[in-house]
């Protein structure tokens, strides 16, 4: 069996690129119907290989992350804004406020009624930009490279915990004997109650 050929660091720069281009298109677009065809276009490649980088590198299919990307800003209207649902269906590109409702529902487990009414705390879709995380792999890696290079990978790990310890201050008030030469006699003289 041979070996995979390796894919160009290059290659890999540019498929990363391409997939932060559709990200920002997105973004830029979530109010507008997108289309693979522009998706495609703002990443330089054909329909197909466009969606096939973005699924790869972000491991969701483009219009499953478009639709993230809108429901996530969509409740996020509807908790800050008195706004009623079916304006939100249509400013966030859903062709129904019934399909908006159903896609809601599915993706944060309640209408998007019950939402704006309660507005508890919802898991929301965080996207992230692929070119800052493949930039820091990319710096991991090569630090890795680097380490196996000079034999300084650890064979072993170890593990060590560390507790964090927050002591009060304490303060001291000396009172001082006078007349008195042992305890019982500083006792009577200054008191020793305890503080």
């Amino acid at each position: 069996m041979e070996d995979e050929p390796e894919v160009d660091g290059t290659e890999r720069k540019d498929a990363v690129d391409a997939v932060q281009r559709m990200q920002d298109h997105m973004l830029a677009h979530l109010h507008v119907p997108v289309t693979l065809q522009d998706l495609a276009r703002a990443a330089g490649y054909s329909p197909y290989h466009a969606s096939r980088m973005f699924g790869e590198i972000t491991g969701t299919a483009p219009f499953d992350y478009l639709r993230s990307l809108r429901l996530t800003q969509a409740a996020r209207r509807l908790r800050d804004e008195p706004v009623r649902v079916v304006d939100v269906a249509f400013d966030f590109d859903f062709g129904s406020h019934e399909g908006f409702t159903r896609a809601f529902a599915r993706e944060f487990g309640l209408t998007p009624r019950d939402y704006a009414a309660r507005k508890p705390p919802l898991r929301w879709f965080l996207p992230y930009r692929v070119t800052d995380s493949h930039r820091w792999l990319k710096r991991n890696a090569e630090k890795d490279e680097m380490d196996e290079k000079e034999g300084r990978i650890m064979e072993e790990y170890r593990t060590v915990f560390v507790q964090a310890v927050d002591r009060p201050q304490r303060k001291a008030l000396v009172k001082r004997g006078i007349a008195a030469t042992d305890y019982y006699a500083y006792c009577e003289e200054v008191g020793c109650d305890v503080w």
